[in-house]
């Protein structure tokens, strides 16, 4: 026999199963559910990231200012970052973002290859850098040790000619060397490449 049930016990109904499914479809799939609270109520939508780990807010992130960006392009491959005029709707070109494993050799970390996605201005500088992906054993018994504060922020103001040395330009991160180590290799070596092809 069906009982009849109130109109919020249904919401709530929904909304469990909305979680739910997201969570089996989207899980290590790159994509990212959100939730937003306003005044008609709470909505979940999925901002799925690109094949490359990569989405739009990431993208913003890495290169503050910039409010679009070209597809990535190019046979050394960036997405060109642009600021617009708000009165001209002029579309200004202000920097590059880059993902590291787009530059093999990839170097491997503990137990994978480490993936970062890195903003630089037109002189070569980084402007922000995030780690978008890696499965690395130490990661399950120790969770995201890439997220550390002031991990991330320190390659700020690097450029291609720094030398990206774990415990002296880059700060190391304790029983993760390894790690460290593979994922600066490969910043390092992603940066040069896309200065070498970008900056004049």
């Amino acid at each position: 026999m069906l009982t009849q049930q109130s109109p919020r016990s249904w919401g709530k109904t929904l909304l469990v199963s909305v979680i739910l499914l997201s969570a089996i479809l989207f899980d290590g799939g790159g994509g990212m559910l959100e939730f937003v609270l306003d005044g008609k109520g709470l909505h979940a939508g999925i901002q799925a990231a690109n094949s490359d780990h990569t989405s739009l807010r990431l993208l913003k992130e890495v290169v503050p200012g910039a409010d679009s960006f070209s597809d990535k392009e190019g046979d050394v491959p960036v997405y060109k970052a642009y600021r617009t005029d708000p009165t001209s709707d002029e579309k200004t070109l202000i920097g590059y973002a880059f993902v590291s494993a787009d530059f093999p050799p990839e170097p491997n970390g503990f137990s994978g290859p480490i993936d970062s996605l890195v903003g630089i201005d037109l002189e070569g500088s980084i402007v922000g850098l995030r780690v978008i992906y890696y499965k690395e054993s130490l990661r399950y018994t120790w969770g995201d040790f890439f997220s550390i504060p002031g991990y991330e922020q320190q390659f700020v103001g690097m450029r291609a000619a720094d030398r990206f040395r774990v415990d002296k330009e880059v700060d190391g991160i304790s029983r993760a060397t390894i790690s460290v180590k593979a994922m600066s290799r490969g910043v390092r070596q992603s940066l040069r490449a896309v200065t070498q092809a970008y900056i004049k």
